[in-house]
């Protein structure tokens, strides 16, 4: 067993469970990660201090955060991503226009990640760019399943537009234009709109579907 754990993939693996909790949170224990990972407690204080040591991590005091070489990472990628970088002017231009939440999301197996995020002014979202959630719970996500699936057939209109109403967060009605498209590579993105249905534009089914066909011919090219 213990040489099986030494192989790159194991020792790869283990890091990547460890860092995993810090999805939704700010700065964990040794304890707290011991118990949310199951990991010994020695194991997991020596990779903690490894990874603080390349600065994938810091330490204040006795709780760990995820540190500056990791938000370097995050930023570079972000900033090659092929998807995100033809999709945000598109996005801005959303924004721009209608003053509400814009979202880029992709689907990772059957998950979704939202790659970018535009806020509105007029909306108050909990969202985030690198963000996952299982796909099946969004209105983004059901769109990118029916894409991939060809499931879920009265979601889907012409090009993959899906436009579905009477989702209710903290007693607000909120409305959802989703695109989903063919990205390139095998990869099926989404471009959405979203806010309270009275601030829905009357045409933002055929902006948000015009912006996906655009993005769906420039990531083909």
């Amino acid at each position: 067993m213990s040489e099986v754990l030494d192989t790159p993939s194991s020792v790869m693996g283990r890091v990547s469970l460890l860092l995993e909790p810090f999805r939704d949170t700010d700065g964990l224990t040794l304890t707290e990660l011991c118990r949310r990972t199951g990991f010994p407690r020695s194991s997991a204080h020596r990779m903690l201090l490894q990874l603080v040591g390349v600065g994938w991590m810091r330490r204040s005091g006795t709780t760990y955060h995820l540190g500056p070489k990791i938000v370097e990472l995050g930023a570079l990628a972000q900033a090659h991503d092929r998807i995100h970088s033809a999709a945000l002017p598109a996005m801005y231009d959303l924004h721009r226009d209608t003053g509400l939440v814009v979202h880029l999301t992709v689907l990772d197996g059957d998950q979704l990640v939202y790659l970018e995020k535009v806020s509105g002014i007029r909306v108050a979202d909990s969202s985030w760019a690198g963000q996952r959630r299982p796909a099946e719970e969004t209105v983004a996500g059901l769109a990118l399943l029916a894409r991939r699936d060809g499931t879920h057939p009265a979601l889907l209109a012409g090009s993959g537009c899906s436009m579905v109403d009477g989702v209710a967060y903290g007693g607000t009605c909120f409305r959802h234009v989703v695109a989903a498209f063919a990205a390139g590579d095998g990869e099926i993105a989404a471009l959405s709109l979203a806010g309270p249905a009275e601030a829905i534009p009357e045409d933002a089914a055929r902006r948000v579907r015009r912006a996906a066909d655009h993005l769906q011919v420039t990531l083909a090219t």
